[in-house]
């Protein structure tokens, strides 16, 4: 069941009862107009422009707040909190849909799937992206356990959520296996619970679910409420044993996502991670590399490779790096900022001059630090 089938199906058909309350309304503090000027005063912005796009949502501009969070996304592909927003940006906007109906079932179809591919990979980037913009779009009224859990969660209210879900568990358990709850609902306090720091209780019902979703798979049943797919869960299963310091069943986990997805490169970016906690830089590197051969274009890859290559000492390879990916998204000026940084340790005095000169004209106001380094850096160079 895509995304947006389940939306209709669970929310609206289980949590709409009983004269249901209006969806959330998105809180501004900043008024509309406020917003546009930031974003245009601080273009290379991705938060601004995400800011932005709450805003016009606020307003139901549905295509407006689409276009900015796409700006978003092109100046941070790893924007998890934006592809979770686009994924709801036209939940509820009547045009959208009307369109793509007259367009014909397969408009409707590819657009749902589109949808419900934003949401996924929301999670992927981040498997704790913020999920409290999913209270714009879900009208909840408390009414039974799973729905009382579903509105604080929407509200950022994890411990209270991850309690009602439970009790809501124990309800349909009856005595059975956790395999067999619903599996929206153990989606649900997976998430509630890994928000509340609770991982055991997170993994537990991770685990449940690749179990039940690859025991569907193999007698070739289609999961009926399933959020992710069996090998999506393994990779939020292996974030949460991370979180937990557990590299080593992190590690395995990871590997055996590769192994079922070589297109899923997220997990080479979190094995990346862990090796530069550890500082094996050199598998690091390895992996930083097996992501960027797995999403040739995402030049946020490029930027992390690169980054990963000056702290392992390899500063030729670094500004190789560096500049393909400040030729690939020429307004992220933290490409800039690195290339600069690794071509004054090379002696490159001249270009880095111009480079740094050029991400300060990039930057936006709130990249404070590194606007500091990078005139301290100039100063050295005059």
């Amino acid at each position: 069941m895509t995304l947006h089938r389940w939306y209709r199906r669970v929310l609206f058909g289980v949590v709409l009862v009983a004269s249901p309350l209006q969806a959330q309304k998105i809180k501004l503090t900043v008024p509309v107009p406020e917003l546009e000027a930031r974003a245009q005063r601080d273009s290379n912005d991705a938060a601004a422009h995400y800011n932005l796009a709450m805003g016009y949502l606020s307003k139901d501009r549905f295509g407006a707040a689409e276009a900015s969070l796409r700006q978003a996304i092109a100046l941070d592909p790893q924007f998890a909190e934006a592809y979770l927003a686009l994924s709801i940006a036209h939940e509820k906007d009547g045009d959208f849909w009307r369109a793509k109906r007259k367009a014909g079932p397969d408009s409707v179809r590819a657009a749902i799937r589109e949808l419900d591919r934003q949401y996924t990979k929301a999670f992927l980037l981040d498997p704790l992206v913020d999920v409290r913009i999913l209270g714009s779009i879900v009208w909840l009224r408390p009414w039974g356990e799973f729905a009382s859990g579903l509105k604080d969660f929407v509200e950022g209210k994890y411990p209270t959520a991850y309690t009602h879900f439970s009790n809501e568990v124990r309800h349909q358990q009856k005595g059975g296996k956790l395999e067999d709850v619903p599996q929206v609902l153990l989606w649900f306090r997976s998430l509630a619970a890994a928000h509340s720091e609770l991982p055991d209780s997170a993994a537990a019902d991770l685990q449940a679910l690749v179990a039940r979703t690859e025991r569907q798979v193999a007698v070739d049943s289609a999961p009926d409420d399933a959020p992710l797919r069996a090998n999506e869960y393994r990779y939020m299963l292996a974030a949460i044993r991370q979180r937990q310091g557990r590299t080593a069943e992190a590690t395995e986990l990871y590997h055996q996502v590769i192994t079922a997805d070589i297109g899923n490169y997220m997990a080479h970016v979190q094995l990346a991670r862990m090796y530069e906690a550890a500082r094996d830089f050199p598998r690091a590197v390895q992996e930083r590399m097996s992501a960027v051969d797995a999403n040739p274009d995402d030049p946020s890859l490029l930027l992390d490779l690169g980054v990963t290559l000056g702290k392992a000492g390899m500063l030729p390879q670094a500004e190789t790096r560096l500049k393909l990916a400040s030729e690939a998204n020429p307004r992220d000026p933290r490409a800039f900022y690195w290339l600069g940084l690794a071509q004054m340790d090379l002696g490159k005095n001249a270009e880095a001059k111009a480079t740094l000169s050029r991400f300060l004209e990039l930057a936006p106001s709130r990249y404070e630090h590194q606007i500091s380094v990078a005139r301290e850096r100039l100063t050295r160079l005059q």
